[in-house]
């Protein structure tokens, strides 16, 4: 759950904001930059027309104009999913732009191109930037839209005690409270952040206060997303009965506004899960649809994700299990490009803190140095005695650089594991597991063998006693497999409830006894201390390369996935070598 909606109504109303009434009406560049502005919002199909009259007028512009029409181009690019141009569009104008209220719209459309785009570093680069300019602003809703922008880009890699920061930045901003959007806004950043962080009660608390200042400052629709949030936390804590209730209501006030919102495929899905638990599968059904292709048609993966589970849900409980099916392997399938990306924003946004980091270490280490060079300038004037001090100085630089050298190098190392281990396991992660099994294969000098094996009804775990139980039996299942590995052995963690293993210099025949070895280990677990009591196994695939003509890694790892499937129609819990 991101506002990121509340920063596309605030960039673009603020760019309508920015010209006077009176010049609207009586300059007609102005009056088309203001016509473009709102053609954006209500009909972005329709702006291009606007935006080649604007084009042969641009000699005639003024400063002000030009940065209005390219910050407006860019966002037109950014609605029609042009990502690709609307960087490059800023790119080649940002070196004009002086103005601190106008950078900082530039660097927002940057960023959130960089985002669109997957570059999240470029994006933290150009969000850094615009909070150091936020001191120089001079307009208030620049202010808002800078923080909201770093607000919605820091919720999205789950940095969410930096997006806190801001939230309470915006509502420390200097404005007249009856008048300005920050008060509506950083409170509902605040609610939001706070359901993303797992503070439920916390944000109950705020939501009665924030829907308050949004009302009472006509921003119905910010209401109105805060109250979606209010009813999907209903459904979330069990109570259907009311959530059902609240969510017609809202349901209703969707229509009379925008059917193209995260807020509203959140908003069906959690009525679908509601429908599904009250045992009216019919309406379950409809809504469940309604949030699956709204999902597809905005590209949301993880809402898509979490939709097609809730299909899986109710196709199984209609009885038609290959319905289910189909929709849960949509939804494992998501599920591994949401972890990928995450990963991806997570390795992003650590080099991104190290970077900055090590730069305030330089220029912290740089001003000590040029103090102390200050300070023997004045001591070669002096006896012997400074001579002394000297010396001590010189010992005390040498005794800063290696302090700094010993924790640049331990950042380093805790950068380089942090990205190579899975954060719930501490196993190797997929990428780190792929690469380094590819490098082994490469460097072989006799059989190799890969295992994969993956967790026997895990979903029913998951389903049955809840996410933090699945969690329990993943870290209890690779605490126990590591006991059985070799040294040379690299275990890894491939998603969700698979795993692999692979093992070099090892034959057929020894990759069969650590398979056996480590299913069976896995059905002795004892899940009494999980708070609940049931039973554990999995399937094993083995391949070894040189066997049945197989000669890479990747043929070998596709062998092995092959095995593990043969082992789950076989009935699951056995082990299958390919053949």
């Amino acid at each position: 759950m991101k506002l990121k909606f509340f920063t596309a109504i605030l960039l673009v109303t603020g760019l309508c904001a920015s010209v006077p009434a009176a010049a609207r009406e009586s300059d007609s560049v102005d009056g088309m930059l203001t016509q473009l502005a709102q053609e954006i919002r209500n009909a972005p199909d329709v702006v291009s027309t606007t935006i080649s009259r604007l084009n042969e007028l641009e000699p005639t512009f003024s400063e002000a104009q030009r940065n209005r029409f390219y910050l407006l181009s860019a966002s037109a690019y950014g609605y029609k999913g042009r990502h690709k141009e609307r960087v490059e569009l800023v790119e080649s104008r940002l070196s004009f732009v002086k103005d601190p209220d106008f950078r900082v719209r530039f660097l927002y459309q940057l960023s959130s191109g960089y985002t669109s785009l997957g570059e999240y570093e470029k994006a933290l680069v150009a969000i850094n930037e615009s909070i150091i300019l936020l001191p120089k602003l001079t307009n208030q809703i620049a202010k808002v839209d800078t923080l909201q922008a770093a607000i919605t880009l820091l919720n999205s890699l789950r940095a969410y005690d930096e997006a806190l920061v801001y939230a309470d930045r915006m509502l420390a901003l200097d404005v007249d409270l009856d008048k300005s959007s920050s008060r509506c806004v950083g409170m509902g950043d605040l609610v939001e952040i706070n359901f993303l962080k797992g503070e439920r009660q916390k944000a109950r608390s705020l939501l009665p206060e924030a829907i308050s200042i949004c009302e009472s400052q006509g921003r119905n629709f910010f209401a109105l997303l805060l109250q979606t949030l209010a009813c999907i936390d209903l459904i979330d804590s069990g109570n259907y009965q009311q959530g059902k209730g609240a969510g017609l209501a809202l349901l209703t006030e969707f229509s009379k506004t925008t059917q193209s919102s995260d807020y509203l495929t959140m908003l069906e899905e959690a009525m679908a899960r509601a429908f599904l638990h009250t045992d009216n599968l019919e309406q379950a059904e409809r809504y469940g649809l309604q949030a699956y292709q709204h999902a597809k048609s905005g590209s949301a993966v993880q809402i898509m994700e979490k939709t097609a589970e809730t299909m899986a849900s109710i196709k199984r409980a209609q009885g038609q299990f290959a319905g289910s099916l189909e929709y849960f392997e949509t939804a494992l399938a998501l599920k591994n490009r949401v972890l990928d990306d995450q990963l991806h924003k997570n390795l992003a946004f650590q080099r991104v803190k190290f970077d900055t980091q090590d730069k305030a270490n330089q220029l912290s280490l740089l001003e000590q140095k040029n103090k102390i060079l200050a300070v023997e300038r004045e001591l070669e004037k002096k006896s012997n005695q400074n001579l002394w001090l000297v010396i001590i100085l010189v010992v005390i630089i040498m005794v800063l650089m290696i302090l700094w050298l010993i924790k640049t190098l331990q950042q380093k190392n805790q950068f380089r594991e942090f990205s190579q281990t899975d954060g719930l396991t501490q196993a190797a992660n997929r990428m780190h597991f792929m690469t380094s099994s590819n490098e082994a294969f490469k460097m072989r000098t006799g059989s190799m063998s890969i295992i994969l094996f993956d967790m026997d009804l895990f979903k029913n775990i998951n389903d049955s006693f809840g996410h933090a139980t699945g969690d329990w039996v993943l870290k209890n299942v690779c605490e126990t497999i590591k006991t059985h590995l070799r040294k040379e052995d690299l275990f890894g963690r491939l998603g969700g409830e698979e795993f692999g293993i692979c093992m070099p210099d090892s034959n057929q025949s020894s990759a069969l006894q650590l398979a056996e070895r480590c299913r069976m280990a896995i059905a002795m677990i004892d899940t009494e201390p999980s708070g609940y009591r049931f039973p554990l196994s999995a399937s094993f695939g083995i391949a070894t390369v040189d066997s049945n003509g197989l000669s890479s890694f990747e043929s070998t790892l596709e062998a092995a996935d092959k095995a593990l499937y043969n082992s789950k129609a076989e009935g699951r819990n056995c082990v299958t070598v390919y053949r």
